[in-house]
This record gives structure tokens, sequence and C-alpha cells, in this order.
């Protein structure tokens, strides 16, 4: 299929200002999905959704008028905001992930319709995708509590079965094996500790001061990496909280904005860490590990390595903080407002601790 048919090619984009009044950013997105379909495209019934930090999510209504006839197509804008919390954004790495998955059996995934990083177009990258029904449980406020035990259950395997999914996909037979084409299992772990310690600054010499735990976990982080039994698609977020859920089965894992080739023990060791729990020993306040690990082990084909996911629980502290140092060094800098943004800066000294508290734990 010409990719010309899904994307606009990258050009020297022209300044234009992200506006997301639907009287503004409505006819720029129609003048694009028009050229996208070849046919006339209105939109109406816009809606934002608040959750996230990361990319502006909004949803509309897209009437398209094709051989003589109209349907109507319910779609998810998700735009990479300039000022938020991991700017700059590129939509083009999701796109073709989510392209590539869109048969796999046992993982749920938006359809994808468009994408492009041109700011001329809209004034931010952005991705088109369809709407999915559901909602997104959130184990913090005690949403397992309030299910039935049977939808628990099946929100536990689902979840379980869509990890293990995503790591069994063959992703150097795709375009991603291009994209992807340096990752190695010796040095995977590493180019996730230089992302993060990027994103916080601590490369830039004249950067802001840092924590000095940062400094020590990042000599930590580089001296302790494993190398990767395999190196898959790892999705960098993988939680509950980032999947919509109806009648007590997933039908959409969410929020692919982090995923790169990595090791699959990351995504293990990020969905399991405790400021996901609710408070709970469960992965995500829904799932027994044990559970979890059993029926994973046995559908992935991955080696459950504790140490190593010892390793990642550091590393995924160490990714959270680097966001929490990023999202209050924009808001310090003027270039963000978001007050979320802000009340991230009192998160910082409690996963500084429990980043501290892991590192001390560490297999030796």
């Amino acid at each position: 299929m010409d990719k010309r048919d899904h994307m606009t090619e990258i050009a020297s984009p022209s300044p234009r200002a992200l506006d997301l009044a639907p009287e503004c950013l409505g006819p720029r997105l129609e003048a694009f999905l028009q050229g996208h379909w070849k046919a006339p495209v209105r939109l109406s019934n816009w809606k934002r959704f608040p959750a996230g930090f990361s990319w502006v999510t909004l949803g509309c209504s897209a009437a398209v008028q094709q051989a003589g006839a109209q349907r109507t197509v319910e779609l998810i804008l998700r735009i990479g905001d300039p000022k938020g919390l991991l700017a700059p954004y590129q939509a083009r790495p999701e796109f073709m992930v989510l392209q590539a998955l869109q048969a796999v059996p046992g993982l749920p995934v938006p359809v994808v319709h468009a994408y492009s990083d041109d700011a001329s177009i809209i004034g931010a990258p952005f991705l088109i995708t369809g709407r999915v029904q559901g909602d997104t449980p959130m184990p913090w406020k005690g949403d397992a509590q309030g299910r039935r035990a049977s939808d628990n259950e099946a929100l536990s395997q689902d979840f379980t079965d869509a990890m293990a999914a995503l790591h069994r996909v063959d992703w150097r037979g795709t375009p991603l094996g291009q994209l992807w084409a340096a990752a190695r299992p010796d040095t995977v772990a590493r180019d996730q500790l230089r992302h993060w310690a990027r994103h916080a600054g601590m490369l830039d010499a004249a950067t802001t001061a840092v924590p000095p735990q940062m400094h020590y976990a990042m000599r930590w982080l580089d001296r302790e990496a494993p190398v990767a039994d395999q190196v898959t698609i790892v999705h960098g977020d993988f939680r509950v909280g980032n999947f919509l859920q109806q009648d007590g089965r997933i039908t959409a894992i969410l929020d692919w904005e982090l995923v790169h080739a990595g090791d699959p023990l990351e995504d293990i060791a990020w969905a399991g860490l405790r400021v996901f729990a609710a408070g709970t020993p469960r992965i995500g306040g829904l799932i027994e590990r044990e559970t979890f690990n059993r029926r994973y082990a046995e559908m992935a084909g991955v080696r459950l390595r504790p140490d190593v996911i010892h390793y990642y629980e550091v590393l995924g502290l160490f990714k959270s903080a680097s966001m929490l140092m990023g999202a209050t060094q924009r808001v310090a800098c003027g270039s963000a407002r978001d007050v979320r943004m802000a009340s991230m800066g009192f998160q910082l000294a409690s996963t500084l601790l429990e980043m501290n508290r892991l590192i001390t734990q560490a297999p030796r």
C-alpha cells in the first residue's frame, strides 16, 4: 500500500500556532483529511478528554462523502503539544507501531488512519485513530474493588495476554525493522538510560541543578546495565490505567508515545511499580504477581530474570523522576503553564527515595 495514503511527509514547517478551538482546528484538520481520504470531510461533536499529561487528546465525528454516500467515522485526535510533558514529539513512530499491530491476536489497539509531523498543518505533530468504546480503570481510585471478581479476573488475563502478545511480535519483519535497526541486546538498557538522562537535562552542561541522587542512580544504572535475552517492542507505559475496558474486557491498549525496541522485562518492571499498585501488592492494584508471572512467561516465552526486572524497576523510577524534573523545569522557565505539571514537583522526593531504596536492595 502506498505510504502516501496514510501520511504527510515531513516538510520544513512554517510557523503556525497550535489553536485547539474547533473553529480554528476543525478547518485545518478537515483539509488534511480531505487530502488523505480524497473526499469531502466535515468534523463535528468535538470533545476534549482531560486525562493524560503528554499528548492532548480530542474526539470528534467525521462525516465523509464517498461514492455518493455519507459515512460517519468516530475519531480520536492526539496532538503533541510543543509545550507538553514529553516535547518535542514525533507521531511517526507511534503510527508505525500501531499500523504493525493492527491484526495481532490478543492485542487490541485502535485503528490508525493518518498522522503528520509537519507543524505547518495544525501547529504540532498529530495522530488520528478510530475511537474505541470503553472506560479507563484507575487503580488509585479503587476501581478493582468496585468490579465483580469475574471482571477483575478477565481484565487481569487480558492485560497479561496483551503484553505477551506484544512481546511476541516479529517486529524486524515489519517497517519497524528499519526504524529500530540500531537496537541491540547489549545496548537497549543504556539507550533508555541516556534518553531519560537527556530528558532530565543531565547531559547538558548548561542545565539547572540536578539532585545528586539522579547522578548516583545514573552511574549505578550504567554500571549494572544487563544484556537482554531478546529485543522486542516495548510499550514503555504498559500499566493499569492505560487501557480501555468494557464489561470486564480490555477493548484497547492506549498511550503508545513511549514505544521503542528494548528488553521486554522493562515493560514488566514498569507495570509492577508500587506507585501504580494503589497500596496493594498486586500489579496495578489488580493482578496477583505470581499469577501474572506464570501466565506471561508461558504465553510470551520470555525468561523472567528477577535481577533484571529489579534493574528495570530502578530505571523506571529514574524515568519517572526525569519526567517530574522535566515538568517542573518547563513550568519554571515559562514554557508550560499547566498547573498539573507544576504539582508534579511534589512527587519528586518520594520517587527519589524509592529509587534509592531499590538500589540498596539490588541483588549482589
